[in-house]
């Protein structure tokens, strides 16, 4: 029973690790308009995925994806819908508050 559970936590985890290079690579291909559509709504650009070579990640070992990966998923640990909806909307975390976030935060509070 281990084996099959260790064995389906490897597929799961392997399907996971191609999905984040699918969507890494579409965000790669994006346009600015696209990148913002994605941002306010969630809606991905209809179209199909890069063909292959077109991306920087085809020239990469799938180490080094992997070693991205993960540091992708430290990044996003225990982040919530409003965290990350705030990250899509700024580039940064709301414990991170830039000038321009700082001063609109003032601005409401006065």
């Amino acid at each position: 029973m281990a084996t099959t559970r260790k064995r389906l936590e490897r597929i799961e985890g392997e399907v996971r690790f191609r999905e984040w290079i699918g969507s890494e690579r579409m965000l790669e291909s994006m346009s600015e308009e696209e990148l913002e559509v994605l941002a306010a709504t969630g809606q991905w650009p209809d179209r199909p995925e890069p063909a292959p070579g077109t991306s920087s990640l085809d020239d990469m070992g799938r180490l080094d994806l992997i070693k991205m990966w993960k540091e992708a998923l430290r990044r996003f640990a225990g982040r919530n819908s409003e965290d990350l909806e705030f990250y899509a909307l700024h580039g940064h975390w709301p414990e991170q508050a830039c000038r321009y976030c700082r001063e609109a935060r003032n601005g409401l509070s006065k």
